[in-house]
């Protein structure tokens, strides 16, 4: 690929989520749906970069960035049950939370956009089993 284009797939993705964030957070009129989708965004465009530029640690880059975020920020300090539990707990109480934007995002609309890769990149849970030792 030249190199001159190589900044536009990962500049795609970055858009696909800035138009995300900024369309959640003018709807929900709710600030944290800005940031959210606007830091993993850009870690995910980070990461796209950084495997064209044959970076071999771009996908431990992501992984770390977005799982520590999804795990940590997330799961401890906002105490989200992303789980699935949590997923149908708020879908049937009517609120639109951290699960069930997790559920859409990471299990139905990222799949079928960017098929299995979705998950070895922007996944907290294949973060945590690729780096443990085996």
């Amino acid at each position: 690929m030249n190199t001159k284009k190589k900044w536009l797939i990962p500049l795609g993705m970055w858009l696909v989520f800035e138009i995300v964030a900024v369309t959640l957070w003018l709807t929900k009129d709710n600030l944290f749906y800005l940031l959210n989708f606007s830091y993993i965004g850009s870690a995910i465009a980070l990461g796209l970069l950084l495997f064209q530029l044959n970076n071999r640690h771009a996908r431990r880059i992501v992984q770390l960035l977005v799982g520590l975020y999804m795990l940590v920020y997330l799961g401890l300090i906002c105490q989200e049950n992303m789980q699935i539990e949590g997923f149908w707990y708020y879908l049937f109480t009517g609120v639109f939370e951290a699960a069930t934007i997790h559920y859409a995002v990471a299990k139905i609309f990222g799949p079928l956009l960017f098929g299995r890769g979705w998950c070895g990149y922007a996944c907290w849970t294949s973060m945590v089993l690729d780096f443990l030792p085996y």
